[in-house]
């Protein structure tokens, strides 16, 4: 089975991710690879939930689990992400909807997290990543926005 064609995407900040996602709720789109826009829509907003703290982990991840994510973290960071990692099934029951999620639905909790996640205090230790700085939790969900995102296309 081939790789799906990703759009190539980059944010330098975060406006840019939200300002995509507007433009391509405003239009026919589709998607390559396995998921709906709204289910990609519903996988950021989770994501920006739980690094946010509005939503708990249920389960701890595992100590092999955050010594990978450690060492990864540079090349997440600064790096172009590449698509096909497979989250354990917890945390893939938590971060990715089972069923097809209604756009708008998807969108309105996308922006009502992206919100929550621009204006809380100090930002919670990542639970995979560790202590990281604002700037780097911006670039972390920049980069996972340009990840996602790419494997939607407008209907042309």
């Amino acid at each position: 089975m081939s790789k799906p064609e990703l759009r190539p995407l980059h944010f330098d900040r975060l406006e840019e991710a939200i300002a995509e996602v507007d433009r391509l709720a405003s239009m026919e789109v589709t998607t390559v690879g396995q998921y709906s826009f709204g289910q990609i829509l519903e996988h950021l907003a989770r994501t920006f939930d739980v690094v946010s703290g509005h939503t708990d982990l249920p389960f701890k991840p595992s100590l092999p689990m955050k010594i990978f994510a450690r060492i990864i973290r540079p090349i997440v960071l600064n790096g172009k992400p590449k698509p096909g990692f497979k989250l354990p099934p917890k945390a893939q029951d938590l971060f990715w909807p089972t069923e097809d999620v209604d756009v708008s639905q998807a969108l309105d909790h996308f922006r009502q997290a992206v919100g929550r996640y621009q204006t809380i205090g100090p930002i919670p230790k990542h639970v995979f990543f560790g202590n990281m700085t604002r700037q780097q939790h911006d670039d972390l969900q920049c980069r996972h926005c340009e990840l996602h995102l790419g494997f939607v296309k407008p209907v042309a």
